[in-house]
């Protein structure tokens, strides 16, 4: 038991050693020594900028000869030693077109693995293509930094392996190989974890991606950018637009010749049934059946007329005349206490 204990003492103390190992090779310092240190650190900074940058280009291209403008790439990916790691063809149809002729541009997208230190002639080389560059982005990234504190913790870790290799061959009871080889395991993993991330970091370094959309097009605009005057923007709005209808007057031509079977059965179809109406007018069936039903019209109507005549008497004009009263009558109507008097 005390021989464990005694081992687990000694993992602990190379652990903190080899930390402050890490720590004190930056911290410790003689206070006479002040200004030299800091003159040193940021020396030793101002050399580690830069020295770790992974970039990252975008190129955006638009061609009238698709195909030759492929061949130009694989010419100068083949040219400076690059590598096309991923590739997607596709195929578009413009704006203005329909039917089931309608034209089909072709785009790729490449991404492409360029060594940095020819990535300056690489980028010249593709400036030499029968193509429009329609946009460019350059971008990088400085990763000296990490990748200094990643060397650094592996360092680390490979003194630790091997001090526990020593202990682990110094140890005498199983509980303490079982100790030693976990902590031996766990830390042989977080290094492998480490280097790999570090060898990810040289091939990003080591190579260029290059983020390349090249785009077929049935005309590519003269005028391009964002110092572009009103009136040159205006004439390329106009010839696009003249360009558009005149492609669209092509495909609404050929829509028709497509359709012009199925128009011409319609019309054959239209002309059959006008003359079966036609000559089913001309037979005696047709005739007997129109005559009886102008027969039942001109009785239905007469059959109304005389119904509006009998529900509708005639209204004679009332007399306003006024009777005037007869003697005899004046003489019935007198009262006759009138009488007596």
């Amino acid at each position: 038991m005390k021989k464990g204990l005694s081992v687990i003492i000694v993992l602990l103390a190379f652990i903190l050693s080899a930390c402050t190992d890490q720590g004190g090779s930056t911290n410790s310092y003689s206070p006479g020594m002040v200004g030299d240190y800091q003159e040193n650190s940021l020396d030793r900074e101002s050399n580690l900028i830069g020295e770790k940058v992974i970039k990252t280009v975008t190129l955006n291209y638009e061609t009238l000869v698709f195909s030759e403008t492929l061949s130009h790439i694989q010419e100068t990916i083949n040219a400076h030693q690059a590598y096309i790691e991923y590739s997607y063809e596709s195929s578009y149809s413009p704006s203005g077109t329909f039917g089931p002729d309608a034209r089909e541009y072709k785009r790729v997208e490449y991404t492409l693995r360029v060594p940095t230190e020819n990535l300056s002639n690489f980028l010249k080389g593709l400036e030499g293509m029968e193509a429009t560059k329609v946009s460019e982005q350059i971008g990088s990234e400085d990763v000296t930094q990490t990748y200094r504190d990643t060397e650094a913790r592996i360092e680390v870790l490979n003194q630790k392996e091997t001090r526990l290799t020593e202990l682990l061959a110094e140890a005498t009871t199983i509980e303490q190989i079982l100790q030693i080889e976990d902590n031996l395991s766990n830390t042989i993993a977080e290094r492998e974890s480490l280097q790999t991330q570090l060898e990810s970091m040289d091939d990003l370094i080591a190579y260029t991606e290059v983020y390349l959309t090249v785009s077929e097009r049935q005309r590519l605009s003269e005028t391009r950018g964002s110092g572009i005057s009103f009136w040159s923007r205006l004439k390329e709005a106009v010839l696009d637009s003249i360009f558009v209808f005149y492609y669209w007057l092509q495909d609404a031509v050929i829509w028709l010749v497509y359709a012009l079977p199925f128009l011409i059965i319609i019309g054959l179809l239209l002309l059959l049934f006008m003359g079966v109406s036609h000559w089913f007018q001309q037979t005696s069936f047709y005739k007997k059946r129109e005559e009886r039903r102008e027969k039942a019209l001109v009785a239905q109507r007469e059959r109304l007329a005389n119904r509006k005549r009998t529900s509708s008497p005639s209204i004679k004009p009332v007399e306003n005349k006024v009777k005037q009263p007869t003697e005899a009558e004046d003489k019935k109507e007198t009262p006759p206490s009138d009488q007596g008097k």
